[in-house]
């Protein structure tokens, strides 16, 4: 009897595999189109706020100033208390002292003169804005008036449009020296309805008394 194995073809067999390679690279695809990677929350990324306070003064000066607020509670944000009630003090600006950082063992020099408070919620009645030189940090500077330097302060309403609702500058040049640039009345719905400038004192000397 002859051996006819070896005139038996494969094509068959191939075929049978080649489809089913063809299946599994084809439910392969499928599954990969149905993996939809969870995506962020936009909440996630969004910072709520409905008013961002701006003290901003010449970014070549070695001076500290500091922002001060005050809420309607009585509670007061500032660098000795960043985080109170509804408000957020990003940063406390040390002047020239903190423009500086190692990246990548690089030194990075980025001036900039700015310390923002962020009020991301709504506590209706009035917000005092004040600002206070901290220190000069330089002996070359004397406390006459030729050698002041502006200081700048904007409250702006961000929500639900952005708005500035306030902008105003006084000029510093003694160490201590401290200025309420507004004192701004906000109703429960995030108007604000009425602004002033009667001065108010957050950094108290020992001995005396803030006014109202």
């Amino acid at each position: 009897m002859k051996n006819t194995e070896r005139y038996k073809s494969t094509t068959a067999l191939l075929d049978l595999l080649f489809n089913a390679l063809i299946g599994v690279v084809f439910l392969f695809i499928i599954a990969f189109l149905l993996i939809k990677p969870e995506e962020p929350k936009k909440e996630d990324f969004e910072r709520k706020a409905e008013f961002v306070i701006i003290l901003e003064w010449d970014k070549n000066r070695v001076e500290d100033m500091d922002l001060w607020v005050q809420d309607p509670n009585g509670g007061i944000s500032s660098f000795r208390a960043p985080r109170v009630n509804f408000m957020h003090l990003d940063k406390d600006d040390l002047g020239g002292r903190n423009d500086t950082a190692f990246v990548n063992g690089e030194q990075v020099t980025i001036k900039i003169n700015r310390e923002v408070t962020t009020i991301r919620g709504i506590i209706p009645g009035e917000y005092i804005v004040n600002a206070h030189l901290f220190s000069r940090y330089s002996s070359r500077y004397s406390t006459s008036e030729e050698h002041g330097f502006p200081v700048t302060i904007e409250v702006i309403k961000v929500n639900p449009r952005y708005e500035v609702v306030f902008s105003g500058e006084h000029i510093f040049n003694i160490r201590g020296q401290e200025e309420t640039f507004v004192r701004f009345v906000v109703s429960k719905d995030g108007k604000v309805e009425s602004m002033n400038h009667l001065k108010k004192v957050f950094v108290i000397p020992a001995g005396t008394s803030s006014t109202p």
